[in-house]
C-alpha cells in the first residue's frame, strides 16, 4: 500500500508574550510542523517513511508534531525509524508529539517506546502540549 504524505506549518496555539513581528504582521513565538501520513508504514515503504522525515529534519523546526491518526499498519521497520527520529530530534532539542490511534500507538507500548515517544489522540492534544513546552 502506498504511504501518503503532508507537511505544513503553524503558529503556536498559545498567545506568548514574547511574540515577534515580522514583515508587518504579528506571529506567535513559536510555530510547528505538522507532518501527516496515511496508509500503511511496512518493510515496502519504509525508506519513504525515513526520507519524509529526514525532510522534515532537514527544515529545522521549533517543534513537530506526527500526524499518524490516517496509519493503518505501523511494522518493525517503521518503529525503528520512528524511535530515530524522535532520538535524533531530543538531541537536537526539537520537541515531538505523535498523534496516533490504537495502530500505532499499540505497537509503540508494546515495544516499550511510549516512555520516548510521547503520544497524543488527537493533532490538537499534541500541538497543545507543545505549544505549552516550548512557551515555558
Amino acid at each position: 500500500m502506498n504511504l501518503d504524505t503532508n507537511t505544513s506549518f503553524h503558529t503556536s496555539l498559545i498567545p506568548s508574550s514574547s511574540a515577534r513581528r515580522t514583515t508587518g504582521q504579528l506571529t506567535a513565538s513559536k510555530t510547528f510542523c505538522v507532518q501527516q501520513f496515511s496508509g500503511e508504514i511496512d518493510m515496502a515503504n519504509a525508506a519513504d517513511f525515513a526520507a519524509a522525515l529526514d525532510r522534515v529534519a532537514g527544515r529545522h523546526p521549533e517543534c513537530v508534531v506526527l500526524d499518524l491518526l490516517h496509519v493503518t499498519f505501523m511494522s518493525a521497520a517503521g518503529l525503528a525509524i520512528l524511535d530515530r527520529f524522535c532520538a535524533d530530534a531530543a538531541d537536537s532539542h526539537i520537541p515531538v508529539a505523535v498523534a496516533c490511534d490504537r495502530s500505532v500507538a499499540r505497537p509503540v507500548e508494546a515495544c516499550g517506546l511510549d516512555g520516548t515517544i510521547a503520544l497524543f489522540d488527537s493533532v490538537t492534544a499534541a500541538s497543545a502540549k507543545l505549544s505549552a513546552t516550548t512557551m515555558t
